[in-house]
């Protein structure tokens, strides 16, 4: 079985003959690997396209975030200014719009009829004809209330939460209707198995589980209820400590629910185990970013003996890592694939 049958597995909630193991996100990392910078490829989508393509032979990840560290030029075409010249992955240099006051401003039209937004998307689809039969290829972007954060502003949108939250929930459910309009199309491959939602901001760390429940976990389900509708898998990756929302998660139902190492797997087993796939969590800080390759390898075997038997488990980092984790110890996470069997 090939990467892509294992994770195929994993995400049906079946044991494979070995555990799925993959890098998630990694996107500056596969750009700078290749020598590139963001500004340099981003108008050209063989280029983009060849980026994650080399990445995936040289790396072998059983599951591929296509569009990784691709997600903030939507912000960018909407208005906001960006940094791209290096291959660090593309910052917003500040919000969209200056309140919610300027909602009419935002226009889903300038995003989707952007040829670069149409090249990125274009790009996904030449990665899944060279590599999806090989890997479950799954387009990432972010989610409703992270969206939203990055076109208003962070301290804009705790605020909104407080004073304005109807007003806020507009905002959200414009990002969720421009969310959806960028992944159907890539959705149209047939080797493109689904998608990836990315909220950070809906992090324990930053909300509060009631906060979750009205702002991002409605979302969420209506892009899940999406992605699945079309027969596709449909992933949620979230930052920080998820522990409080788990239940949450169930009820949103994604295939498989990405979290990070603050969470114990053991407990995220008790409330999602055969209901959710679940994915992690490495640290990308700890030993994969500046320890040993042995060090990682002991730091992923504790994870797969945490989650221990009957399946339903993707082993990866807990989120994603910056350029300049050694090669080395990318390996050595992914050397997990033979010494999981």
């Amino acid at each position: 079985m090939n990467g892509r049958e294992i994770t195929k597995m994993a995400f049906d909630l079946k044991e494979p003959e070995r555990t799925p193991v993959t890098l998630i996100g990694g996107g500056a990392w596969l750009v700078d690997m290749a020598g590139e910078t963001f500004a340099g490829i981003k108008e050209n989508p063989e280029k983009i396209a060849d980026v994650f393509i080399q990445g995936f032979r040289k790396v072998g990840y059983d599951l591929l975030w296509t569009g990784s560290n691709f997600i903030n030029y939507p912000v960018h075409f909407l208005g906001c200014p960006i940094e791209d010249s290096s291959s660090d992955g593309p910052a917003l240099t500040k919000s969209v719009i200056q309140s919610l006051d300027d909602l009419d401003e935002l226009k889903m039209e300038k995003v989707l009829d952007h040829p670069v937004m149409q090249g990125i998307i274009r790009s996904q689809h030449l990665v899944a004809d060279a590599v999806g039969k090989e890997t479950l290829a799954m387009p990432t972007q972010w989610a409703p209330f992270t969206l939203a954060a990055r076109i208003l502003g962070m301290e804009a949108v705790a605020l909104a939460s407080i004073e304005e939250p109807d007003r806020l929930l507009q905002l959200v459910q414009f990002s969720t209707d421009l969310i959806w309009s960028i992944i159907e199309p890539i959705l149209e491959h047939e080797d493109i198995l689904g998608a990836n939602l990315s909220d950070p901001v809906a992090s324990g760390d930053l909300i509060s589980p009631d906060s979750f429940r009205r702002f991002a976990a409605p979302f969420l389900k209506d892009l899940v209820g999406r992605i699945k509708g079309k027969g596709k898998y449909a992933m949620i990756h979230i930052c920080g400590d998820t522990t409080q929302v788990l239940e949450d998660i169930a009820d949103i139902a994604p295939n498989c629910f990405s979290l990070e190492s603050k969470v114990d797997l053991r407990h995220a087993k008790k409330i999602l185990g055969g209901k959710v796939c679940v994915a992690g969590n490495v640290s990308p800080g700890g030993a994969f970013l500046s320890g040993t390759p042995e060090e990682v390898v002991a730091e992923a075997t504790a994870c797969i003996e945490a989650w221990g038997e009957g399946g339903g488990y993707v082993l990866t980092l807990g989120c994603d890592y910056p350029k300049s984790v050694p090669f080395e110890n990318a390996m050595a996470l992914m050397s997990l694939k033979e010494k999981s069997g």
